[in-house]
């Protein structure tokens, strides 16, 4: 074979396995990468994440807020104690004139509360029901607290309708209530304040807040450390995402990731038009 002829076909050859590496990882690329799935929605309860609340927040003219509450959580082998809702008088800044640390006390009715399927047709837009679940309110002073507290304590119950603990496994709890006394004014500013810290379970703390406020106005993250601002605080490190209604055709749309080192108690918002309520002063903490 010619010198020539012989240079020619390794060339050839090396051109080949180029091509076919070359082939091979864009296949791999490709495959590694898949686009988001244009409906998250219909995944099923047990794809989301453990631990996390999601929270649907519309206010009314009369001064409450509906609250719709969902939280996905995983119990251990050894027993689950119960899902826990807190409602405590929560910190909303200093008052700007006295230096004083100023709260809102929320109350709480109107509790229902049922257990959702984890199985694969169960989803977030279409959940299925397994059964309601049993609500224990008390109002009593709690040990350790110096301030005041509703303790509800959620629990599932057997088809006799006894009290049991959870279940090995995930479960998602999905729990309906009513906040009054949550139009709070302050520094001549009127707005709601949600309590970001609410349902949780004692066997972990929890990791991711989300929430979905019906609104037309931005959402604030006002610290309570620091002198009252209703516009501080919601670039903190704490918030993963904030979506103001501004820029938003489904309202206030808010993602908080808890630490104990975070100053933040509330989420507020404007109150919608046509208010039939007033405001309520913020009380000295």
């Amino acid at each position: 074979m010619t010198r020539p002829r012989l240079l020619l076909l390794i060339g050839i050859a090396s051109t080949t396995v180029a091509v076919v590496v070359i082939g091979v990882i864009v296949t791999a690329l490709v495959l590694r990468y898949s686009a988001p799935h244009p409906e998250t929605k219909s995944l099923p309860e047990h794809a989301l994440t453990p631990q996390e609340t999601i929270t649907e927040v519309a206010p009314r003219r009369d001064g409450t807020v509906q609250i719709r509450q969902r939280l996905i959580f995983e119990t251990p082998p050894e027993g689950g104690k119960p899902v826990s809702l807190w409602i405590s008088d929560v910190g909303v800044g200093r008052d700007p004139r006295t230096g004083n640390r100023l709260a809102m006390m929320p109350k709480v009715s109107s509790l229902s509360a049922v257990e959702l399927s984890t199985a694969d047709d169960s989803t977030q837009d279409s959940p299925k029901t397994l059964g309601e679940l049993n609500i224990d309110v008390d109002e009593s002073e709690q040990k350790g607290f110096d301030h005041p507290a509703v303790h509800v304590e959620i629990t599932p119950k057997d088809s006799d309708g006894e009290v049991v603990q959870w279940s090995e496994g995930r479960h998602v709890v999905e729990l309906e209530y009513v906040l009054d006394e949550v139009f709070v004014t302050v520094a001549g500013e009127d707005f709601f304040a949600v309590p970001v810290r609410a349902l949780g379970n004692g066997q972990l703390a929890q990791k991711t807040h989300t929430l979905d406020i019906d609104t037309d106005g931005p959402v604030y993250c006002p610290a309570d450390n620091v002198d009252f601002a209703l516009g501080d605080g919601c670039d903190a490190e704490a918030f993963a995402r904030v979506d103001d209604a501004d820029d938003s055709d489904s309202g206030g749309h808010v993602v908080w990731r808890e630490s104990v080192a975070d100053s933040h108690e509330i989420i507020a918002f404007a109150p919608p038009a046509g208010m039939t309520a007033s405001p309520i002063p913020a009380s000295e903490r």
